[in-house]
Parts: C-alpha cells; structure tokens; sequence
C-alpha cells in the first residue's frame, strides 16, 4: 500500500508538470514558438548530418528543403508526445487503483480530449496562435497510445 501512496504521489507531481509545461508552451507567442520549433529542428538535422555526413553542420538550403517540412512534423510529434504521456501518467492511476476497467480508460480518454480541447482554446488567445481541432485530434491520440502502452504492459504482465 505504500509503494501504491508514493507511486501515486510521483504521478500526479509528473501529471501536474507535464500541464504546467504544456501550458506554458501554449502560452508563447507565435514568434516564440517558431522560434523555439526551428531551434529543435536545427538541431536534430545538425545531429543528423554529423551521424551520416561526419563533417557536421547542414547549409542554408538544405534547411529550407529539409528544415520547413520537418518543423511541422516536429510540432505535431510533440503534441503527440506530450499527450502520450498524459495518457501514460493519468491510465497508470488507474490501473494501480482500481485495476484495467474501460470505464477508467474511457474517462481518461476524455480527460485527454477535454485537456486538448483547453490547450486549443488557450491558444487562440494567444498572438500569432491560433486553435487547431486537428490538434486536438493529436493530442488525443497521443493520449490513446499512452492508454494501449499501459493495457500492453499489464497483458505482458499477467502472460508471465
């Protein structure tokens, strides 16, 4: 009962973290958030071209061929990496209270919905922001990945 108190504890310190990041990454201006994408996203083509390449750095236009298309994507794999681990925290709760239930996965996965949906009209608040219901969708999906991880591990689990 303890390990389940201290587990819970962690969790939801993790969970309360994961919305405070997301809310403040929400809460950056649309310059700011460019800015901060094409950061990453430099840096992963930079690590990148030092792995195949070997001699390092990536030219102005290898970023604009490579770099533009790859933002984008590195925008949504964050949303959707974000919410995979709300889905993650918020299932495992669950799972160590009350067992693997659909009705708890079921309300996690509106947990997830409604924190998207929130995330999504904070942001059209926002300047240079807008909201996006395809985001949402994201996010969402995220979460259900996050949900079918924790189902598999406890499957795994109860198979040994």
């Amino acid at each position: 009962m303890k390990l389940k108190k201290i587990y819970t504890v962690a969790a939801v310190i993790l969970l309360l973290a994961l919305y405070i990041a997301i809310f403040c990454f929400s809460g950056e201006d649309g310059e700011r958030s460019s800015e901060l994408s094409k950061r990453v996203t430099d840096a992963l083509l930079n690590f990148y071209y030092r792995i195949t390449a070997g001699d390092g750095e990536y030219g102005p236009v290898v970023f604009v061929y490579e770099a533009g298309p790859l933002e984008g994507i590195i925008r949504k794999a964050a949303h959707f990496l974000e919410y995979l681990c709300m889905g993650l925290l918020s299932y495992s709760l669950v799972v160590v209270w009350y067992g693997t239930r659909w009705k708890g996965c079921l309300l996690v996965l509106v947990q997830i919905f409604f924190s998207a949906g929130l995330d999504e009209f904070h942001q059209y608040f926002v300047p240079g922001r807008c909201a996006s219901f395809r985001d949402v969708l994201i996010d969402t999906a995220g979460g259900s990945v996050g949900i079918l991880l924790i189902l598999a591990w406890v499957l795994i689990k109860q198979l040994k």
